[in-house]
């Protein structure tokens, strides 16, 4: 249509449009006759003045009713505007990314479906809810508010603006939710409007409520959708097991480096800024396996070792080096949990072959800035990781303040590092290593990585991938057996109580 135009709702704590967002602005920008783009807050000096290169207005006001208060600023400057010349006006926000096939193919197809008064680009589908409390009882089924067309038979209705008039300004992300997104497909359908969605999932609605995030490679690959959540990066891991196998970020990443020219790495880079490395360490599945024999099966890395001990300062590191940072252990293991750690980190400050081998895993993940051995799949090991984690968090978050970090830090134990040896690319630390020797540690290690962009990679040897379908088994078999899980904890008491004396 050639009187399309868009309001595209941003956000970012620290005033940033990134290269993603940038993007899906310019591509929509394509395709419109105007773009409104509005910010909750104010842009950062470099942010403002690129997104005003796209040839879009833009509006900056103040960081209140999330995106329900962003689109009724805009709606209302656009009323005093004029709406004569818009024919479909679409709301979409930044939480999409992408596009990451034709924008044309999309806009085609809805353009030949005149009977519709709104559109939308993905739904989710009815379901009982604690959380999202409507005024329906349920969650309704509904066109998702990261992208909504409408055209002018409701654009010009005297019922579409009061809604926006009269709508109460959200507190809450779960406010903004109920009353507005599971709201607005409802509300507008029960006046007699006509509506559908771009996708078809007609066939998922039993199998999964929300499918762009549940299968978003085969929304985009297979049924046309130029668009992904951001979210599927960095969603709980934890949620998505409740709801998928928890493949859908990584094959979703695999398929866009593959098979599209979307620069998927700027994405990661600037989702690496803003939120917690450990759910999208699990997302994206950053995990490798060290070859069995060593630089035989990959391209050897020269690694520099070097030692450090708590007293001294840390070593230097140069861009472009993989370095191998070794911290012999005080005193002899008292656990089985120390007796594994330390010996995965001395068998690879000794083995150089092997060293060489983790450097190489290393150098061929260029969005991992460090590696370092998994956590055994061992009760007690995950435990006292759980425990060193509870205790280092103030003392993380502080520092991590004082340095000026400004990446959250949840309550989720990072995944790096554990044990005595840790590999670090170079150019994940421009401004040299962190301070190791105060309370914080080692854990200071990933989080600096992450500043400047990086994730993390966790190295498990060949015979552990091929272990834990095993122990997964046994871990699910005693979950299911109540005296079993007693027994368990009960030697993991006595362990601790020994140790102890």
């Amino acid at each position: 249509m050639p009187g399309r135009f868009v309001i595209y709702f941003h956000y970012d704590p620290g005033g940033q449009a990134d290269n993603a967002c940038l993007f899906a602005v310019h591509a929509m920008r394509e395709e419109s006759r105007g773009l409104l783009f509005v910010t909750n807050g104010r842009l950062n000096d470099a942010s403002r003045a690129a997104v005003q290169a796209l040839d879009v207005q833009l509006l900056e006001r103040e960081n209140a009713g999330f995106d329900v208060g962003a689109y009724r600023d805009a709606l209302m400057l656009l009323k005093k505007q004029g709406l004569k010349e818009i024919d479909e006006l679409i709301l979409m926000n930044y939480t999409l990314a992408g596009p990451v096939t034709p924008l044309q193919s999309l806009l085609a197809k809805m353009d030949a479906r005149p009977e519709l008064d709104f559109w939308g680009l993905t739904r989710h589908y009815a379901m009982k809810s604690r959380r999202f409390k409507t005024q329906y009882g349920e969650v309704p089924e509904h066109i998702q508010s990261h992208f909504i067309a409408v055209r002018p038979r409701l654009l010009n209705s005297e019922a579409f603006w009061t809604y926006w008039e009269t709508m109460s300004l959200p507190q809450s992300y779960e406010q903004s939710v109920a009353g507005h997104e599971a709201r607005f497909t409802r509300h507008f359908a029960d006046l007699g409007y006509c509506w559908d969605t771009a996708v078809d999932t007609g066939d998922l609605r039993d199998i999964f409520v929300n499918p762009i995030m549940a299968c978003p490679q085969e929304l985009a690959a297979r049924r046309g959708c130029p668009f992904f959540k951001r979210r599927s990066f960095f969603t709980p891991y934890a949620d998505e097991l409740r709801r998928t196998d928890g493949t859908a970020a990584a094959e979703l990443y695999h398929w866009l480096k593959t098979s599209t020219d979307y620069p998927v790495d700027d994405l990661i880079r600037a989702l690496l800024r803003t939120q917690p490395l450990a759910p999208m360490a699990q997302n994206l599945h950053w995990n490798a396996v060290l070859p069995q024999n060593g630089p035989a099966a990959v391209n050897a890395q020269p690694v520099r070792l070097a030692t450090w001990c708590p007293g001294k300062p840390a070593p230097a590191i140069a861009p472009g080096e993989i370095l191998c940072l070794y911290r012999p252990p005080d005193g002899q293991a008292q656990t089985p949990e120390d007796w594994y750690a330390r010996r995965m980190a001395r068998t690879l400050a000794e083995d150089e072959t092997l060293r060489n081998a983790a450097g190489a895993v290393l150098a061929a993940h260029p969005l991992a800035g460090i590696a370092a051995p998994a956590v055994p799949a061992f009760g007690p090991a995950q435990l006292q990781r759980a425990g060193e984690w509870q205790a280092v968090l103030p003392a993380l978050r502080a520092e991590a303040a004082r340095l000026g970090w400004q990446t959250p830090i949840d309550a989720q134990p990072l995944p790096v590092p554990y044990g005595d040896c840790v590999f670090l690319r170079g150019d994940a630390f421009p401004q040299g290593l962190p301070p190791l020797d105060g309370p914080a540690g080692w854990w200071l290690l990933p989080l600096a990585a992450q500043q400047a962009g990086y994730g993390c990679l966790t190295l498990y040897t060949d015979t552990q991938t091929h272990a834990i379908p095993d122990q997964l088994d046994c871990t699910f078999a005693a979950r299911r057996d109540a005296k079993e899980t007693a027994k368990d904890l009960a030697r993991i008491l006595r362990r601790r109580l020994r140790s102890k004396h």
